[in-house]
């Protein structure tokens, strides 16, 4: 989800009009929730699963287990002697221990406020729901209105960061606008001076999407009133501009992608080298089949890229409070794969993988087997 550039900045204005066809997100949820036939399919309640995976893994030890992998990059030095660009330069190897967790630990689950989501989307009313009606509501719209943040483009600051930002949506479908332009950026390095500038991603949002859920999101900044909208559905809006620091300011636009459309199996594939097994998820038997596949394939430095990207996934997860199953169980799935997949190709599978189980030795002549073996033929029992 990238921000596209403005391209034709000399065209003169165009003069707006209303357009009223277009219903808002609040209205949309407060009618797909009050239909019956939702109610009956809403999942279980949000966080169950998830408080109960985060304390099984609390009871297992203190302190997550680790592995250690040594990881060779290759480095090609440059030079700005002119007189040298006709040498080439030679390259280096360095390798480095890295020291991962076996599984990424879950942080406590917190529920998300109700006045937060009143207070970005008044339309759905005092009388709110249990808020995973709210969230299997969102499921129907998010990806429409993902398709209205894909679409927009906007000038981007050239110096200081503004408070708010002209847009154009140029999505025709009915799906209202963002109503926000998150700033995200990183944490400033310990020993950059103090007026140092920083890298900063516009990335179009949703405010009801990221108050659904993301329990420690920071306040947001009231949107202005309704958008005018063009005579050719295209839609002009100004829109306030909200900083955001994120630890991994670059895999945030997987973590927004996954909010709007719930799409774990899209997700899986962004985290992984190559798409994996259709029913991977559901039978982790076929995992070291497509670990293994992967060492085969792709050095252990590609396959660390993926890590600090699932890595990245999961500290943005932890500082927002995302607490979506999917999302967690999405995580897991692909720190394993990627992790065995290292292990494997650094020629130690047991760091990651269970050994096959040993069968059972037979009987020596003269002794009973500890476990009996079937008649071929059922006896009856006689009277």
């Amino acid at each position: 989800m990238v921000l596209q550039v403005k391209r034709n900045e000399n065209a003169p204005p165009r003069s707006f009009t209303p357009h009223s066809s277009i219903k808002s997100i609040g209205s949309r949820l407060r009618s797909s929730i009050h239909d019956p036939n939702r109610r009956r399919r809403a999942r279980t309640a949000h966080g169950s699963k998830f408080a109960t995976e985060q304390a099984k893994r609390k009871s297992k030890t203190k302190s997550p287990t680790t592995v250690q992998f040594q990881v060779t990059s290759v480095s090609t030095p440059q030079t700005a002697d002119v007189e040298m660009q006709d040498v080439e330069p030679r390259s280096s190897l360095t390798t480095k221990a890295y020291r991962l967790p076996k599984e990424l630990l879950r942080p406590a689950f917190q529920e998300i406020s109700k006045e937060t989501l009143l207070t970005v989307e008044p339309e759905l009313g005092e009388d709110l729901p249990e808020l995973e009606y709210i969230r299997d509501a969102m499921e129907d719209i998010g990806p429409g209105l993902l398709r209205a943040v894909v679409s927009v483009v906007a000038d981007p600051p050239k110096d200081a960061l503004p408070t708010e930002i002209a847009i154009t949506v140029n999505d025709h479908s009915d799906y209202p606008p963002p109503t926000h332009m998150l700033a995200i950026h990183g944490r400033a390095a310990k020993d950059a001076p103090g007026a140092s500038r920083r890298q900063v991603t516009l990335v179009p949002a949703h405010s009801i999407v990221l108050a659904l859920h993301c329990a420690r999101l920071p306040k947001l900044t009231p949107s202005p009133s309704p958008p005018a909208y063009t005579s050719d559905d295209r839609t002009q809006l100004v829109v306030p501009v909200q900083p955001l620091c994120l630890p991994s300011p670059t895999t945030f636009s997987l973590l927004s992608s996954f909010l709007y459309t719930k799409r774990a199996d899209h997700l899986l594939k962004a985290l992984l080298p190559c798409p994996p097994p259709p029913t991977l998820g559901d039978d982790r038997t076929k995992l070291p089949a497509f670990a293994g596949r992967l060492a085969g394939t792709y050095t252990a430095q590609a396959l660390l890229l993926h890590v600090n990207s699932v890595h990245g996934l999961w500290q943005n997860a932890c500082v927002l409070g995302v607490y979506t199953d999917e999302l967690w169980d999405t995580i897991d799935l692909a720190w394993e794969v990627l992790l065995t997949a290292m292990a494997i190709s650094q020629g130690m599978p047991h760091l990651m993988l269970k050994p096959p189980a040993s069968p059972l030795p037979s009987p020596a002549l003269g002794e009973v087997a500890s476990t009996p073996e079937p008649d071929s033929v059922a006896s009856t029992p006689t009277a």
